[in-house]
């Protein structure tokens, strides 16, 4: 028999109907992988053209897992028709074995047996990790989010900078339905608080739906060794490893890094790389290292993070003489001008007696700061701490305002309890309650709702405020004061958003403000005439069919426009707006066959990751993103110069927050690029108006951002 024969499933990277993939338990090069044929085959020509097929399908699949976790400079492949070492019958396989500069002194013979000790890793794959400015161990483990299904960290000190950086990440990987385990430790206080804090915010509200009271596989466990109760000889706790693990690899890094920014960015820190295929021995003991520390560690809870914050106050800021220094913590941000016109004016209405107003301000002018400083403003105004009840449809609008609120709260030097409505959390007793609107509106939810009292209720996005659950939540409540935050206050469907507010906006700052604040950048319209014949599509519910207006769209002909659009409006980044799934997957294979680094992300199987193509976007590793109803509100790239629309958005509000996206202002950015797809329905007049709108503002002072 073959010895590939008795190759269990479990140790498989890759497979199809007729082949297989496993990595060579002698590898020579890092990554070495050699695929099968799943029928006992002596050698190529006795395969069939199915299995040849299916030989080369597996090539490229393993090809791309190589290029993704290794970055080889280059592969051998190579046919092996002889007899298996060991055995005295042939079995078909294919050697892909990664190439790497250096790891051969010649190799003008290609690889015969490459040494580990004589240079076979480039800087992308070097074992020893060793910091620094040149070599950050960011570069190393940041990527690895990307792919592992199981990710492990033990850091004797967690501090918030750390958090911060590997946020993104985090995300990304939780939104694949990764499992993410974190371990750290209470030694000597030098853990910050408010790092646990934020570690809590994640497991709780990081791992639920926007919408939804689904729990995603995985999710997101945080635990803490307290070294009190270690054995009395043993008072230290210092371990720092950090494992990523899929089915296709699993690396592991033990050395030096905390969970710090400094660790990750620019402090010198070494860590070695342990590769599971290259030493499962090592490799093994990290994982079991990992589950003795996990199962006696205690696991994160607010109870003990606000009793460790109380204790750990004086030597958060004061680290040890000789240990690890904390970095900066995040402070609120001093309010701008737009805001402290809209605090002045929040003061003023609730002095005349309103409670209930609504505030508009641009994308860029900072909505959910204000509604921070507004909540210190009702401090002072009730002389006690207000409770907060902070509603919004999506999580990371939830997670964002917590860490906002958490930021003043500390700098304040107050102490309150933060609760999460979302998920699988169900806490309405907190001081601070942050709260899915999906969740909070179903019928079971109400009667406890309207046993609470909170003083200062906020409504992110208000723009959604007039659908039923939000009217069911606000019939419930009675605060002190309810605000409204949004950056476009009307609705597509016309519904009465002032009325919610008893016909009073507090205050209003749109786009041409904050233009000339300099946060915001002025943008630069372009119409494409369109050849959709728009009365061909059917219109229903003041929407286009879907289906219809995605085939219509998806044409060579029209490709060919926006390519000489893009060509004639040239830009660093693109957000592109699609119709539909099949749209926006059409237009990514598109552009990708003309050498445009693009991804498309949708609501649905077959998506790109959101947050790495936004990170990659940022980075400038992407050159667009296409996306399908999922960026209109909430996301933060400043980066993005160019907006497509290749969709006829139907609403005008809608359009508004797309073209939003782009006006961020960043560093060199003088403008951003819209390219406008026009066709003959009346949606393209309710667009011109918006845009006329915006235009004569711009005039009284000077700019014209309409350019075309």
């Amino acid at each position: 028999m073959s010895v590939f024969l008795d190759i269990p499933d479990s140790s498989w990277v890759a497979s199809n109907e007729l082949a297989f993939a496993i990595r060579d338990r002698f590898p020579v090069s890092p990554g070495h992988t050699l695929i099968i044929t799943r029928r006992l085959v002596a050698d190529w020509f006795a395969a069939t053209s199915a299995e040849h097929a299916a030989l080369l399908e597996l090539l490229h699949v393993v090809r791309k897992q190589l290029d993704d976790e290794l970055h080889p400079d280059g592969f051998n492949v190579g046919f092996n028709l002889g007899v298996a070492a060991g055995q005295t019958i042939q079995h078909l396989h294919v050697h892909v074995i990664p190439r790497f500069h250096g790891d051969m002194d010649d190799p003008r013979g290609g690889v015969r047996h490459v040494i580990p000790s004589r240079g076979n890793y480039t800087r992308n794959i070097d074992p020893l990790a060793t910091g620094g400015e040149d070599n950050p161990f960011s570069r190393h483990v940041l990527p690895l989010f990307e792919r592992a299904d199981e990710i492990t960290i033990v850091a004797a000190f967690v501090q918030e900078s750390g958090l911060e950086r590997v946020r993104s990440a985090t995300l990304a990987a939780l939104s694949r339905g990764a499992r993410i385990r974190i371990v750290t430790g209470d030694y000597l206080d030098i853990t910050q608080a408010s790092a646990l804090e934020l570690l809590l915010d994640w497991q709780q509200a990081a791992t639920a739906g926007d919408e939804q009271d689904d729990q995603p596989p995985g999710g997101l466990e945080a635990a803490v060794v307290e070294v009190e109760r270690l054995p009395p000889r043993v008072r230290s706790f210092h371990p720092k490893a950090w494992r990523f693990e899929s089915q296709s690899f699993g690396i592991a890094f033990v050395g030096s890094s905390n969970l710090s920014r400094s660790a990750l960015d620019t402090g010198i820190e070494w860590n070695l790389r342990v590769d599971r295929d290259r030493d499962s021995i090592a490799y093994g003991r990290v994982c079991d290292a990992f589950e003795t520390l996990w199962s006696s560690a205690r696991r994160l809870d607010a109870g003990w993070v606000a009793d460790y914050a109380r204790r750990a106050r004086r030597s958060m800021l004061l680290p040890p003489e000789g240990e690890v220094a904390t970095e900066p913590l995040s402070t609120p941000p001093v309010p701008h001008q737009v805001q402290a016109d809209a605090l002045a004016r929040l003061r003023d209405v609730r002095e005349q007696g309103h409670r209930r107003a609504l505030v508009v301000l641009a994308t860029g002018l900072g909505k959910t700061w204000l509604a921070v400083f507004d909540y210190a403003q009702l401090r002072e105004e009730l002389g006690r701490r207000p409770r907060l009840l902070f509603l919004a449809h999506r999580g990371e609008l939830l997670r964002q305002a917590a860490h906002a609120y958490r930021c003043w709260l500390r700098m304040a030097g107050e102490t309150a309890r933060v609760g999460w409505f979302i998920g699988h959390q169900g806490d309405l007793d907190a001081d601070l309650v942050f709260a899915s609107v999906a969740k909070l509106s179903r019928r079971e939810h109400l009667a406890r709702l309207h046993a609470q009292h909170f003083d200062y209720i906020v409504i992110d996005e208000v723009h959604h405020a007039a659908a039923d659950s939000y009217r069911r939540i606000l019939d419930a409540v009675d605060p002190h004061f309810l605000l409204g935050l949004t950056a476009t206050p009307d609705r597509a469907d016309s519904a009465d958003i002032l009325g919610v507010f008893n016909d009073l906006v507090a205050f209003s700052a749109g786009i041409p403000r904050g233009v000339e604040l300099g946060r915001l950048v002025p943008f630069h319209y372009f119409g494409v005439k369109d050849e959709i014949n728009y009365e061909n599509i059917p219109w229903r519910n003041r929407r286009f069919d879907a289906e219809a207006l995605a085939t219509a769209a998806q044409t060579e002909a029209r490709m060919q426009a926006l390519w000489r659009a893009l060509q004639d409006h040239p830009a660093t980044r693109s957000l592109v707006f699609c119709c539909s799934v099949p749209h926006a997957i059409y237009v990514r294979e598109w552009l990708r066959a003309r050498s445009v680094r693009v991804a498309a992300v949708f609501a649905a199987e077959g998506s790109d990751d959101r947050e790495t193509s936004l990170v990659r976007l940022a980075r400038g590793e992407l050159d667009a993103v296409c996306a399908v109803d999922v960026f209109n509100e909430g996301i933060d790239v400043p980066a993005i110069d160019r907006v497509v629309m290749l969709r006829p958005t139907e609403s005008s509000v809608i359009f508004l927050q797309q073209l939003g996206r782009g006006l961020r202002a960043n560093e060199g950015k003088t403008a951003v690029i819209v390219i406008d797809f026009v066709g003959n329905h009346r949606v393209f007049l309710e667009r011109l108006r918006a845009l006329l709108s915006l235009a004569s503002f711009c005039r009284e002072t000077g700019k014209l951002l309409i350019s075309k």
